[in-house]
């Protein structure tokens, strides 16, 4: 179904870009906004993150004097994309970093100014994901997150070892894990406990895959996964799969990471700082701490997932979707919304006011903001993560060898993406 949705999204590029030269009309400024709408499309929440944005909806209106009104989608990119084509979108709208190219080159975004928006508060990762191919800065990040390791602390301490112990380079991990399975076996009971976890996933995956310079796709998004320096790089994971400490959390009957931590399945993983309030609240019995991502070939790496404010360039309430950006983003704003929905804030002065670093576990994902690998790969990311799924995975489980797999991920991509 994913790759039909991204097919369509394609397919209604062109009549996109003609609704939006139909549509836009220029807007203009005012500085009175009394009984102006303003309309921001957004996803769902858990009941933290919803709190923080009727928060910032009740602060921004006694501000502007502006009615603001969220747009919920609940199949995001799809509905844009739908109220898009249909000159119906939202004046101001989240934006994925995965999904910006693609709207970048269908031209719906309005270029924002650096200064205006005061972009140099921003950490560069994040900017950067944002740039379109014609140079212009186009969403405004309003929070991230990273890739961390996750340890359980007491069942490291029911075997006799401390986070202390636990290797920092991939390379070491591989080498340890067997005799940390050895003890967890022996203490717990054999499959009782696994070592660790990991997932087989491009937005996991490509921070590994991409080291020394080799690329997954080209400059015109098209796949070179295929190529040599990919698969030296996914070698590791099968180094750690032959380890037999390390499995999917779905092998071990969970649906994802946090899920298996918790009900202390696994005793490692590899997990976005998303998890951090979900362990505190439904599972306040496991004690963690929260180490930087491993190290591979001499070099740190983490994923970085984030999303901005885009404005609506056929929006007719343009000065008041700016208003907006700037205000949800401003320090006051962002710190409003990370406080409440427990995110990290994407500006460093905003880290500092709401003071991460007194908890170290988030702290430990901010400073990966700095070398982290932005989760982008071009316009048919989608449709080459679910042919890397569908194959990579037969080559963990040992059906067909690395390099076929990776073979039918670049032919199948290239025939999905022709299609």
């Amino acid at each position: 179904m994913k790759k039909v949705k991204t097919i369509g999204i394609i397919l209604a590029s062109l009549l996109l870009v003609f609704v939006i030269a139909a549509c836009d009309s220029g807007g203009g400024s005012s500085d009175d906004f009394s009984g102006t709408e303003l309309v921001v499309g957004i996803w769902g929440g858990n009941d933290a993150e919803t709190a923080g944005m009727e928060q910032l909806k009740t602060d921004f209106e006694a501000k502007t004097g502006a009615t603001l009104t969220y747009r919920l989608y609940t199949d995001y990119n799809t509905q844009l994309q739908a109220d898009l084509i249909a000159g119906t979108a939202p004046d101001v709208f989240y934006v994925d970093v995965n999904f910006f190219p693609f709207l970048d080159s269908i031209s719906v975004l309005e270029p924002l100014d650096r200064n205006d928006v005061n972009a140099s508060a921003f950490f560069d990762n994040l900017v950067n994901g944002f740039i379109g191919g014609s140079g212009d800065f186009y969403a405004v990040p309003k929070d991230f997150s990273t890739l961390a390791l996750y340890v359980n602390t007491d069942m490291l301490s029911d075997v006799g070892l401390t986070t202390a112990d636990v290797p920092g380079s991939w390379e070491d991990l591989v080498t340890w894990l067997p005799g940390f399975q050895e003890k967890l076996d022996e203490h717990y009971g054999a499959n009782s406990v696994q070592a660790m976890t990991f997932n087989i996933d491009l937005a996991r995956n490509l921070h590994i895959l991409t080291r020394g310079g080799a690329t997954v796709v080209g400059s015109d998004s098209m796949p070179t996964i295929n190529s040599p320096g990919v698969i030296s790089n996914f070698q590791i994971y099968m180094d750690l799969k032959h380890t037999n400490a390390v499995n999917r959390p779905q092998d071990l009957g969970s649906g994802w990471n946090g899920e298996a931590f918790g009900t202390k399945r696994t005793a490692i993983m590899d997990e976005g700082n998303w998890v951090y309030g979900y362990l505190n609240s439904e599972f306040s019995d496991v004690n963690f701490e929260v180490l930087n991502m491993p190290t591979l070939q001499g070099q740190a790496s983490s994923m970085l997932f984030t999303v901005g404010y885009g404005l609506n360039k056929a929006s007719n309430n343009k000065a008041l979707g700016l208003e907006w950006i700037k205000f949800a983003t401003g320090t006051d704003g962002m710190a409003t919304w990370c406080k409440a929905a427990g995110v990290l804030p994407s500006r460093q002065d905003v880290a500092d006011a709401i003071d991460v670093k007194a908890s170290p576990s988030l702290e430990t994902h901010l400073e990966q903001v700095q070398y982290a690998v932005p989760w982008s790969m071009g316009l048919y990311g989608n449709i080459i993560n679910d042919q890397y799924q569908n194959f990579v995975l037969d080559a963990i489980n040992g059906n067909i060898s690395v390099e076929d797999a990776f073979k039918q991920v670049q032919e199948q991509s290239e025939l999905q993406i022709g299609n």
